[in-house]
């Protein structure tokens, strides 16, 4: 398992500057920027393994059914755009086609947030994808680390590897450098193929691939997206390198640290996660902090905030000071002040 002494890079932010990444890209061995253009046994580790499949089916860029699998698998560090369902299907694209990109901003409507919908580029993208895996008789499918196995609905959290013309291909960095989704670290960034990520989104944004071609019907907002995504990225990466394997910090949302946190009842501790969104009362009672579907941390704020204080919270990692209670799915961690509840590291 790989550990960094510092946090990442903003990677958005910096690429836009093309001088930039141009030189960048010359001095960036090609090994380590095309590392599948050789046999890609380098990048295979049997210690990180999930399982090799033959039996499996595209079902859209970033979604696979896989026969053999004891429950989903959710790829890491690619999220493709969203294809429209159904048996009108067709019908719904064509819609979309007619109506866009005036259908997605009706869809986002007030939210401050970008949001997920079904557009004509996520049908483009699985499209291209079942062709892309339509010479792949073989995936395996790999985890980053040790410590982040399975997402938030319990499915795996992986990278697939596809035997193409003799070679293993990481499929996740491929879809990047394909331009068919950003690299995406909103829960985090790959700890293994950092580097590689990095290097696909810079010459798919360069060559205007996929969601980089403006004259493409795909989401109008990735500045916003890849900003949000890439600060809680940091937030987590700087986590990591500060303290990672540190017991009186829980990373929530990570195996193992609900579980052990609720053996710390009546201790006071440090708790880091991401606020989920905003309670619409006012004022606000409490926060909350997912873990896993149905298990939660919850922030009560038994003290007064500003609507700016909720506002930089919403949606972004922070540490809580507290002390804690409550138990089963729900685990309470109570700060004095608001000051328990910060996006920096308490010290």
């Amino acid at each position: 398992m790989t550990s960094h002494s510092s946090p990442r890079p903003r990677l958005f932010h910096t690429l836009r500057a093309g001088t930039f990444a141009c030189l960048l890209f010359l001095f960036i061995p090609v090994s380590s920027v095309f590392p599948q253009n050789t046999d890609g046994t380098q990048m295979l580790d049997d210690d990180l393994l999930i399982g090799i499949y033959t039996d499996f089916r595209v079902v859209d860029g970033d979604t696979f059914r896989i026969k053999g699998m004891d429950r989903g698998v959710r790829f890491l560090n690619i999220d493709t755009e969203e294809v429209p369902r159904g048996s009108d299907a067709r019908e719904k694209l064509a819609r979309l086609r007619e109506n866009w990109p005036e259908a997605y901003v009706e869809e986002r409507g007030s939210s401050r947030f970008p949001v997920k919908m079904a557009s004509p580029y996520g049908w483009e993208t699985s499209e291209a994808a079942k062709r892309w895996f339509e010479d792949v008789d073989t995936i395996r499918i790999e985890r980053d680390s040790d410590d982040n196995v399975y997402g938030f609905f319990d499915r795996w959290l992986g990278f697939v590897f596809a035997r193409k013309n003799g070679r293993w291909i990481n499929y996740n960095v491929e879809c990047v450098r394909m331009g068919w989704s950003p690299y995406y670290g909103k829960y985090g960034y790959s700890e293994r193929f950092h580097d590689e990520f990095v290097a696909a989104q810079q010459e798919a944004e360069q060559a205007q691939h996929g969601i980089w071609n403006p004259a493409l019907q795909h989401y109008p907002d990735y500045d916003e997206r890849l900003e949000w995504w890439n600060e809680r990225g940091d937030a987590i990466q700087t986590f990591i390198s500060r303290f990672r394997g540190d017991e009186t910090y829980y990373f929530i949302g990570r195996d193992g640290e609900f579980e052990r946190l609720a053996l710390a009842q009546g201790q006071r501790v440090v708790v880091f996660g991401a606020i989920g969104w905003l309670p619409r009362s006012r004022p606000a009672e409490k926060l909350r902090i997912s873990h896993k579907r149905g298990m939660n941390v919850t922030i009560p704020l038994s003290f007064d905030v500003s609507e700016e204080w909720l506002l930089d919270r919403e949606q972004q990692y922070v540490y809580v000071r507290g002390v804690v209670s409550g138990g089963g799915k729900n685990i309470v961690v109570t700060p004095e002040k608001a000051a328990d509840v910060s996006l920096d590291p308490l010290q």
